[in-house]
């Protein structure tokens, strides 16, 4: 089981990535969404937050999520520290996405930009 300074620093980094990332300013601009982060295994969600191109990980609750994401501790430490693909978990039920499908695609196009197509 991942700690939770362990998903709080793949978070951070991730963030720090897509901040990196000049194209996914452009491509998330107007496509506002708040995302719980749940570690099945840990007692309190994470969030993330995406509003006009900017991506931030805000310690509580930014609002109604639109998306969750779901899985055990070490398989979304491993995903937000881009060792591993979404592509297998999400397949095998591991890692569970509650989103529109076109939210779901955007995501995977947001992580193959962070971690290198």
């Amino acid at each position: 089981m991942a700690a939770a300074d362990e998903l709080t620093r793949a978070l951070d980094g991730f963030v720090e990535r897509f901040a990196a990332e000049p194209r996914l300013k452009a491509m998330t601009a107007g496509w506002d969404r708040t995302i719980e982060v749940r570690a099945d295994d840990l007692p309190a969600p994470y969030w993330l937050r995406i509003e006009g191109g900017v991506l931030r990980r805000p310690d509580e609750a930014p609002g109604k999520p639109d998306m969750a994401i779901s899985a055990n501790s070490d398989l979304i430490r491993d995903l937000f520290s881009g060792r591993i693909s979404p592509t297998e978990p999400y397949l095998t039920g591991d890692l569970r996405l509650l989103a529109s499908e076109a939210d779901v695609m955007r995501l995977d196009v947001i992580t193959l930009m962070v971690w290198g197509e």
